[in-house]
């Protein structure tokens, strides 16, 4: 099996984590920069996105939470995702909400690389926004959250981790002290620590 990875994605460092917690051997990760090496990426990936996961040889699947997905089923770990009834959808919303939290941030990270001038500020209010209200939500829930590693929370930790790694010039964490608690645990585990974006 081959990852395509990107050293600062995290996308893919949430694909990588995975990979961790479920045993998964005999995993390559490729790392590829979409926009310059699009030769690399196109012709598994129509979208020209990373992560892509290259498998049994021909198969491919993108997507985060689908190769995630696929790693919590094939691998030899504990299930990330509970199977069935209300933990199962919990998880899954949370593990959206974190998902969101990643978009707003990759979207603010584009919108700031543009001369100041070309802001649209519209939109950064929006995403800023979005990722105070998901982290206003999480700070109600993260006090019920099991030991459990599941992949709800290995979204979280790489949100949190990505807006620090790209949008630290802004306090996005002090009103969510309970959260931060949470976060300075988990992101001690092997998984995180070998994942670090750079």
């Amino acid at each position: 099996m081959k990852l395509l990875v990107s050293h600062a994605s995290p996308y893919a460092r949430k694909c990588r984590i995975t990979a961790r917690e479920k045993n998964i051997t005999g995993l390559e990760e490729v790392f590829v920069n979409p926009i310059d090496e699009p030769n690399k990426l196109n012709h598994l990936n129509p979208l020209g996105k990373i992560p892509c996961l290259v498998y049994d040889d021909d198969k491919t699947l993108f997507d985060s939470p689908v190769i995630c997905a696929y790693f919590d089923e094939v691998g030899t770990g504990p299930m990330l995702t509970p199977s069935e009834g209300d933990a199962k959808w919990e998880t899954k919303r949370r593990e959206a909400m974190a998902d969101g939290m990643l978009d707003s941030a990759l979207g603010l990270v584009h919108e700031f690389r543009k001369p100041e001038e070309k802001h649209f500020d519209l939109w950064i209010g929006r995403w800023t926004n979005a990722i105070d209200r998901a982290l206003a939500q999480f700070e109600k829930e993260v006090v019920n959250f099991s030991q459990d590693v599941t992949t709800d929370k290995i979204a979280l930790a790489t949100a949190i981790d990505y807006i620090e790694f790209r949008l630290g010039n802004h306090d996005w964490f002090s009103g969510y002290p309970k959260v931060m608690a949470w976060q300075s645990e988990f992101a001690k585990r092997q998984s995180m620590q070998q994942t670090l974006p750079q």
